[in-house]
């Protein structure tokens, strides 16, 4: 049997890091007997839209995408998410609505697994879970609002500066197609303009 424990270790480190480690050991001692080890390989898909999705995925390692199918079959990537990070569908375990929504494995990835309703039914009194509980949502709450705010207020060199500010691990690994798909820009365009700054980069030096 595959031991956790230095995985899901990791995991509450870098998902807690601005809490004491008084906070992070009794949160592992919780969730240890609660979650198994899943690996993907690149392309595998969690989730699928229609899915009753009723886990919660907590991602030790690897770079997963949120994307939806528009009425013509595109796919639009809404997120990014990486090590530290959790992803859950709450419409999917409060009320068994199907996903909207696809998770996928864009590298080889290492996630722990637990079911939505036991963390919720024994963690709704236990303070290390309500800790970690609380540091998900706060994480993933500043994470939404500043990609909603740089979507709606800022241009398309705007938005992708921003990215590369904000992500520069993932504007190194991903693929052009990927992030111009998240920005909300066609890849020949994003191309175009990752030269102009490259230019302008290189005439300042």
């Amino acid at each position: 049997m595959t031991d956790i424990t230095p995985p899901l270790q990791h995991f509450v480190s870098t998902l807690m890091q601005d809490y004491a480690q008084e906070h992070i050991q009794p949160a592992v001692d919780f969730l240890q007997p609660l979650v198994h080890q899943q690996v993907l390989a690149e392309k595998e898909h969690l989730i699928e839209a229609g899915n009753i999705a009723d886990e919660m995925y907590f991602i030790v390692q690897g770079i997963f995408r949120v994307y939806y199918l528009d009425h013509n079959g595109n796919e639009i990537n809404q997120q990014f998410y990486l090590d530290g990070e959790s992803i859950s569908h709450v419409l999917s375990v409060k009320g068994e609505v199907p996903c909207s929504f696809y998770l996928q494995a864009l590298t080889e990835s290492t996630v722990l697994v637990a079911n939505s309703q036991v963390l919720y039914q024994q963690g709704k009194n236990n303070v290390a879970w309500l800790n970690v509980e609380n540091a998900i949502f706060r994480e993933l709450f500043i994470k939404t609002a500043r990609r909603e705010a740089k979507m709606l207020l800022g241009n398309a060199e705007q938005r992708y500066r921003w990215f590369l500010k904000e992500s520069p691990e993932l504007a190194e690994k991903l693929p052009l197609y990927q992030i111009a798909s998240y920005l909300g820009v066609t890849p020949v365009s994003l191309s175009r303009l990752r030269k102009k700054l490259n230019q302008s980069s290189a005439s300042d030096d």
